[in-house]
C-alpha cells in the first residue's frame, strides 16, 4: 500500500502531514510519501498496487476541513475488508 498525503506548506499544514505519515506507518506499515503543495490542501489518497487503482481517503478541499482523529485510518479499513490489496492483521 502506497500512501501520498499532499499538504499546503504555504498555510503550515506540514506538522499535520507528518504525524498522520508517522501513524499511517505505524499501523498499516504503509509507504507514506508526504507532498509539498499550495492552495491550503490537505489530501490523503492511498494507490493500491495488487488493484492498481487509487482511493480518496480524505479531501480537505472537499470537506472544508481538516481529518479527525483515526478518520482516515478508519477509511483505510474497508477498502481491506472490500478485497483490495493482500490482507495483512494490522496492530492499532
Amino acid at each position: 500500500m502506497v500512501i501520498s498525503i499532499e499538504y499546503c506548506n504555504m498555510w503550515g499544514y506540514y506538522n499535520q502531514a507528518l504525524s498522520l505519515s508517522e501513524s499511517l506507518k505505524r499501523k498499516f506499515g504503509a509507504d507514506v510519501s508526504l507532498i509539498e503543495s499550495s492552495g491550503g490542501v490537505f489530501e490523503v489518497k492511498m494507490y493500491d498496487e495488487y488493484t492498481d487503482s487509487t482511493h480518496i481517503l480524505f479531501s480537505k478541499k472537499e470537506l472544508e476541513r481538516f481529518p479527525e482523529e483515526n478518520e482516515v485510518e478508519n477509511n483505510i479499513w474497508p477498502l481491506f475488508s472490500g478485497g483490495l490489496g493482500r490482507r495483512k492483521t494490522y496492530v492499532l
